[in-house]
């Protein structure tokens, strides 16, 4: 033992291991825990926010707002409120217990993954949208409100924005009419994730309405007829739908009856056969088909004389006035002319107004009928009434006659002893009986006692004197000058009866003239 140190130890070695086992087995168990850490992150991979992840449904609460979702083996659990998953409409659910679906994670709580069904739905919708748009594919969409320049439409869950003038082909004066309607639409924009969408109807019509004309016309045959609908009607026509394609039928189409304004004849969703007139494009190229529901039907003129002879009464509607007559419907399509000169025998009548109006019932003669110029004539004079008749009887030449001033001519004073019967008193005898002053003693509407000269039935003319007075050269001239007269005007009545660019040929029928010269002649007493 040295001193003042402690004397050398030596330590034989140690061969139980010890130090080397515990280093080996700390860096034995540093290595298993790290492929614990390593295997638990991948039997349970880390959701993150704002991933899409799949999974079952597992269980829906009942009474609850939750619906639990599995993400599959040694993933968390995750929770879907029950409202993302119940259908507007119907109020009812649209998943039940096994179905697959696709969310969201919108966020974590511990274990608790909360996921949402719509934001996926939204992102589908959105995505379907867009191939729709360049696919020019037609969507389908609910029209749900009214806004300012155009409607709200409902497509995938997205609500789009239709403009009025795009709603339809057609103009649009009640975009309202529209409401709740499911309809389909080309979509014309999709922007900013879903929140800019724009859709057209008009344009989708317009190429549906293109192909069915291309149809149309490569198997249009010669008078064939289609079966329509009445899909609008406004005043100077109504649009028909003939199978996908609309045509529109003037209102001169419509009827061979007249028709003021198509609403008269028309309405809308009435069923109708028409004829394709003519096929064509507008200034701006669109498809423009002309109908006719008259060359579908059946021309009354065709068979004119079953439906009406002449000779005989009808009773009519009036259905316009001129100046020069009144038309009077007779037959649906088929009308006549009622000249102001067969207005009246008891009064002159300068307007048709001052006797009917339209919409009256009128009982007419008919005249003539001309088929060459689509023509007939009526009368209201019927021959019993015409004061004429049986002038014999009321008139007698070499008699006396009391009659009243009516007016005065150049040439004499017309007396009427009866309605529409009336004698001519001429200027001479006038003079000769009462001098320069004559004016006074003839004054319209007094009455004058006169002799009758002479009675021509067939020309309408009585020849009048003055009791006292006898017959010189000068009545027979101003006589002659009154006929000439009465023949002028008579003739200038019968040529504004025919309408300009009317022939002389052609069949005439019924004369009335005719029929009224027979039965005067007839009523002649016997010389």
């Amino acid at each position: 033992m040295a001193s003042g140190k402690f004397p050398d130890i030596k330590w034989e070695d140690d061969d139980s291991g010890f130090d080397a086992d515990t280093a080996k087995q700390a860096e034995a168990a540093a290595e298993e825990f790290e492929s614990m850490i390593e295997g638990a992150d991948v039997a349970r991979p880390r959701i993150r926010v704002g991933e899409k992840v799949k999974g079952v449904i597992s269980q829906i609460h009942d009474g609850g707002n939750d619906v639990l979702i599995d993400l599959g083996a040694g993933k968390t659990s995750g929770i879907i409120e029950k409202i993302e998953l119940i259908d507007e409409a119907t109020g009812k659910l649209t998943a039940k217990v096994g179905d697959t679906i696709e969310a969201f994670v919108v966020s974590k709580r511990g274990d608790e993954v909360l996921l949402s069904y719509r934001m996926t739905q939204a992102l589908k919708s959105v995505e379907d949208l867009e191939k729709a748009l360049q696919s020019k594919r037609p969507v389908r969409g609910k029209v749900t409100k009214v806004v300012k320049g155009g409607l709200e439409v409902t497509i995938l869950g997205k609500t789009a924005f239709c403009p009025v003038s795009q709603i339809d082909t057609r103009f649009v004066g009640e975009p309202g009419e529209f409401l709740g309607q499911e309809l389909e639409f080309l979509l014309e924009k999709v922007e900013e994730k879903g929140r800019n969408i724009v859709v057209s109807r008009a344009a989708l019509l317009r190429q549906q309405a293109e192909a069915k004309m291309t149809e149309l016309v490569a198997n249009l045959k010669p008078e064939q007829i289609f079966d329509g609908v009445v899909r609008e009607v406004r005043d100077f026509g109504a649009f028909v739908d003939i199978g996908g394609v609309d045509g529109m039928v003037h209102v001169s189409e419509i009827s061979f009856a007249r028709v003021q304004k198509a609403a008269d004849a028309l309405t809308k969703g009435d069923k109708v056969k028409v004829k394709v007139l003519k096929v064509e494009r507008d200034d701006k190229g669109r498809p423009k088909i002309s109908l006719s529901m008259k060359a579908a039907s059946q021309d009354p003129w065709d068979d004119i004389h079953k439906l009406v002879e002449g000779g005989a009464t009808y009773t009519g509607k009036v259905v316009n006035l001129m100046p020069f007559g009144a038309f009077i419907e007779l037959k649906p399509g088929v009308e006549g002319l009622l000249h102001v000169s067969e207005m009246s025998w008891l009064k002159r009548v300068h307007h048709p107004s001052d006797v009917v109006k339209i919409g009256d019932a009128v009982t007419v003669t008919v005249k003539e009928i001309d088929t060459a110029s689509r023509r007939i004539s009526l009368s209201m004079k019927s021959i019993e009434s015409d004061p004429w008749f049986d002038v014999s009887a009321r008139v007698k030449a070499g008699g006396t006659a009391t009659g009243k001033i009516e007016r005065l001519k150049p040439f004499g004073a017309i007396v009427e002893f009866a309605p529409g019967l009336t004698g001519l008193l001429p200027i001479s005898v006038i003079r000769k009986k009462f001098g320069e002053s004559y004016r006074k003693a003839v004054t319209p509407g007094i009455d004058i006692e006169t002799r009758v000269v002479d009675v021509d039935a067939k020309e309408r003319k009585i020849l009048l004197t003055l009791p006292g007075l006898d017959a010189d050269e000068d009545l027979d001239a101003e006589y002659r000058e009154y006929v000439k007269s009465e023949q002028a005007a008579r003739q200038e009545a019968a040529a504004k009866v025919q309408p300009s660019g009317g022939g002389a040929g052609g069949e005439r029928v019924g004369s009335f003239g005719a029929l009224l010269n027979a039965k005067l002649g007839s009523k002649q007493p016997k010389p």
